[in-house]
């Protein structure tokens, strides 16, 4: 099972504007995640002779490796997120696996907020609920000369000479907000790679929140495997209507086993009409 996070974790965050907690993530499950992570966006050694290779790269949900996809539900973060966003509805917020290599880049970025491009509403300090919780997980070791992301303390108005840097161990998480000033830094060793997955929550009401949305990947052949696997109550965080809900005829439901099969394996589902 992940760390328990705590009162004293959800305090970090409310005064810092981040928390970072080293070996989050149970051993066994990290070492799988960073071999699948490593099957889409391969480590240095593989590519680094390659004339055309970038310094770095993306993929985003849904994953095709599933253990990536079930890693969001995470029953720590959830209940973390619910209590930070001060709501039991919340929805997940798409996010990705990234990789930066050698010789990359960040020395340019003067630290920001990912608010502007989250949210069509400005930040504010009087409700953090307007604020959605990333989560940001190191899948391998990531030392000072590895980019490591630098999360500045509420309060020191983009200084980077305070900033503390995301050095840490495998299966280590970065919990912060949408208001959380941080910046990227250079790749400066000559070997290796830096992973980071992650993902975010936000209010479900908060329907002007979201960096992007995936009502359009419902044929993906990844997200139905994924989907299809899932508990009711654990489909509500990817924007599915609960059951009971007056959407769920036998039509309907026959409609879901074919687009996601497994639907209602365990019989969660009845359906209101014809």
């Amino acid at each position: 099972m992940s760390i328990r996070l705590t009162d004293s974790h959800f305090d970090t965050l409310f005064k810092k504007g981040y928390v970072i907690i080293h070996r989050f993530l149970p051993e066994a499950q990290c070492t799988e995640m960073a071999a699948a992570v490593r099957r889409l966006l391969p480590p240095w050694d593989e590519i680094k002779d390659d004339a055309q290779v970038t310094r770095k790269d993306a993929c985003y949900f849904p994953y095709p490796e599933q253990c990536l996809n079930h890693a969001i539900i995470n029953a720590e973060a959830i209940n973390f997120a619910r209590r930070w966003l001060e709501t039991e509805h919340i929805h997940y917020r798409p996010g990705l696996a990234l990789v930066r290599y050698p010789g990359f880049q960040g020395g340019r970025d003067k630290g920001h907020i990912d608010n502007g491009n989250n949210s069509l509403l400005p930040p504010t300090e009087s409700d953090h609920t307007h604020s959605q919780l990333n989560f940001w997980f190191y899948l391998e070791d990531v030392a000072a000369d590895q980019a490591p992301t630098l999360f500045i303390i509420n309060g020191d108005h983009y200084d980077l000479r305070k900033a503390e840097a995301m050095v840490a161990p495998a299966g280590s998480v970065c919990i912060f907000h949408n208001y959380t000033q941080h910046a990227a830094s250079d790749y400066t060793r000559g070997e290796g790679q830096r992973y980071i997955w992650k993902f975010a929550f936000g209010r479900s009401d908060h329907y002007w929140e979201g960096t992007a949305h995936y009502t359009q990947v419902g044929s993906n052949s990844h997200f139905r495997k994924f989907i299809g696997a899932l508990s009711a109550v654990d489909r509500e965080l990817f924007r599915f209507p609960p059951a009971g809900h007056a959407y769920y005829t036998r039509q309907t439901l026959a409609a879901l086993e074919e687009q996601y099969p497994g639907w209602n394996l365990h019989n969660e589902y009845a359906p209101l009409s014809q």
